[in-house]
């Protein structure tokens, strides 16, 4: 959670300003409108709002810019906390440009950071902490000691999501040194929340436990729920992981029941996936069973509303980005019109002079001719400049196209190939609890169900695997590991599956297969290469695994004796273009998302290998891939 403006601490109560508010009126008014819309905006959002909207229609009146880009920056992070990012972004560029046309820098300032926040929501970190930084530079030259404190945690916490602890450190330390004298309780409260999240990722439980035990104490006693809900969380995992799981537990149940007093979603979440593991840690698997299916169903749900708002908001930013290079190209085409009318007109009065003075005939054409030459340089640049825009605008066009049809697919995915086993599963689940199966016909049912949950997180690792290989910002992780034992715990996983067939598996690999890669996509890539073995075998088939290696690469091939492939298709899945197509049913009419060999393909490129596929319809299918073994191919790994 992005820091807030934090006037918490304001000499004047909230209940005092709002006495004060009918006597004033004119610029006095607007300015304590947006006072009190700032103090209100943690914590009632709904009457911050209304604030907001008169003192922003008084300022558009009365032609106070100041006033009107406080109120709606007020408006922007109302949305923003509402989770309503393109709002938010519309009414902060407002309010940005209502600032620079008044010459406010501290509510520049302020913007800095609201801007950073929507940055903050796209995981765009680096570019939200240049955002912070400005932020705090334009406080810093209008001494603003609030905006400054405000930018830093920021700016620590961008830092601690980046893994620069030590940077997100030295930034929380300055903060809270500059609070010392500045009386802001909720500020403090959030430089030690992040100061905490240092210390709980280097392992330092003990000190992060200090640090937010700290941090709880100021969000209780400033009486911020939505506050107290993100520290309590994070207090029970550093329990957690420090062994402490009574504490864990007893802290873990009460942060359930405020977020679900609150709506807290997103703390809720995390607060399920953490009282899941203190109950598997303490053995009581029932209640772990519980505790993490209510996190899956919420992650599930904010993960997909995520998705979607961040795709809107980089489609709005986008769009904004469109229409004002249409404005240009616009402006660009009736200059040229303009300046050929004008052109016109200086013809029009030579010839007339010309049929006058027929005696400088000769020295007028020199002159005209002269002139022409530069007004016909001048148009053809003119056109050159339209025709680039236009191709540029094309490019974008073609971009944001793409986007929306990656985006269609991916919710076609997620809609289609979850929805049909979850509703299948909680379909059988209600009969059960009302009544209507016995047990004995419940158990009879068990395989069908365990069949449909495997699929669904087939999928959903798959589809989880993608989007975060689409993000900005996606860096691998190379390093030296056994491919052996990734395929032994992959074959371990899909023993399910093979047995179901009745497949029998050759495993003629070498005991161990040392290579250099990022260990987490190989093994997606392993567990979809097996996994389409499985699908597209005949009962009682075999499914053969071998492994070679020369100098500088591994070569690692699964052969299967199913239904096979057509050169088409194999050239279709080794191209470099990348498409969601539909999955082909298997053998027993198995569904797919259609990402499983994609993800394959492209996961084997991004660490320096290669795909290969050798098939024929009614033959079989042969996977292999090539792998560096040793850390020269780095930067070849690095370029892809």
């Amino acid at each position: 959670m992005i820091c807030p403006l934090g006037s918490f601490a304001q000499e004047v109560s909230l209940d005092s300003l709002k006495t004060l508010l009918p006597e004033k009126t004119g610029k006095d008014r607007i300015l304590l409108l947006n006072e009190l819309a700032t103090g209100l905006r943690e914590s009632d959002q709904t009457e911050a709002m209304a604030f907001s909207r008169e003192a922003d229609s008084l300022a558009k009146i009365m032609e106070d810019f100041s006033g009107q880009s406080r109120a709606q920056e007020n408006m922007g992070w109302i949305f923003y906390r509402k989770g309503q990012w393109q709002k938010s972004f519309d009414y902060s560029k407002s309010a940005y440009d209502l600032a620079v046309k008044a010459n406010d820098k501290l509510q520049a300032a302020r913007l800095m950071n609201n801007m950073g926040a929507l940055y903050y929501e796209q995981q765009n970190y680096q570019m939200a902490i240049q955002q912070f930084k400005k932020g705090y530079e334009l406080a810093t030259e209008v001494n603003d000691l609030s905006t400054r404190i405000r930018s830093l945690n920021n700016v620590a916490l961008n830092f601690v999501q980046t893994g620069q602890l030590d940077s997100a450190e030295s930034y929380a330390s300055r903060s809270i040194q500059l609070n010392v004298n500045a009386g802001t309780p909720y500020l403090t409260s959030f430089a030690h929340r992040v100061m905490g999240d240092v210390f709980l990722a280097r392992g330092q439980y003990d000190s992060a436990q200090a640090i937010y035990e700290r941090s709880l104490k100021m969000s209780r006693t400033q009486g911020i729920k939505s506050f107290e809900a993100g520290v309590l969380h994070r207090l029970g995992n550093a329990y957690l992981l420090d062994g402490k799981f009574d504490q864990a537990e007893d802290l873990l149940t009460y942060s359930i029941k405020l977020c679900e007093e609150n709506g807290f979603l997103d703390e809720l979440s995390k607060s399920h996936r953490y009282l899941a593991k203190v109950y598997e840690n303490k053995g009581d698997i029932q209640k772990a069973f519980i505790h993490q299916s209510q996190f899956l169903v919420l992650n599930d749900s904010l993960v997909n509303k995520s998705n979607r708002d961040r795709l809107a908001l980089l489609q709005g930013m986008f769009e904004e980005n469109l229409e004002e290079s249409e404005l240009e190209l616009l402006k660009a085409q009736n200059e040229n019109q303009s300046y050929r009318l004008k052109t016109s007109r200086k013809y029009a009065i030579f010839f007339a002079v010309t049929a006058i003075v027929i005696s400088v005939l000769g020295i007028r054409l020199f002159v005209m001719n002269k002139n022409v030459r530069s007004i016909n340089a001048d148009l053809l640049a003119q056109q050159k400049k339209i025709e680039e825009q236009n191709q540029a605008l094309e490019l974008q066009s073609n971009q944001l196209r793409e986007m929306n049809e990656t985006k269609n697919k991916l919710f076609s995915i997620l809609g289609h190939d979850l929805r049909g086993p979850v509703e299948q599963v909680k379909s059988v689940v209600d009969l059960l609890l009302a009544g209507h199966l016995e047990k004995e016909e419940f158990n009879e049912l068990l395989g069908v169900l365990s069949k449909d949950i495997d699929s669904v997180n087939f999928t959903l690792i798959n589809t989880l695997k993608w989007s975060m290989a689409q993000m900005e910002g996606f860096k691998l992780n190379p390093s030296h590991f056994d491919l052996r034992a990734v395929v032994d715990n992959s074959l371990k996983l899909l023993e399910a599956s093979f047995k179901a067939k009745s497949l029998t598996v050759f495993n003629q690999m070498e005991s161990k297969v040392e290579v250099f890669a990022d260990q987490d996509l190989i093994e997606v890539v392993i567990r979809n290469i097996l996994n389409n073995a499985v699908k597209f075998s005949n009962t009682g088939d075999a499914v053969t695994i071998f492994s070679e290696r020369d100098d500088n690469w591994s070569y690692w091939c699964v052969l299967d004796q199913g239904v096979g492939m057509t050169e088409d298709q194999v050239q279709l899945l080794l191209s470099d273009s990348y498409s969601l197509t539909k999955s082909r049913p298997g053998t027993n009419k198995e569904k797919g998302s259609g990402l499983g060999l994609q993800l394959a393909k492209e996961f084997t490129r991004k660490c320096g290998g290669e795909i290969t596929i050798d098939s024929h319809p009614g033959h079989g299918t042969k996977f292999c891939i090539k792998l560096p073994v040793a850390q020269q191919s780095v930067e070849q790994i690095q370029s892809v």
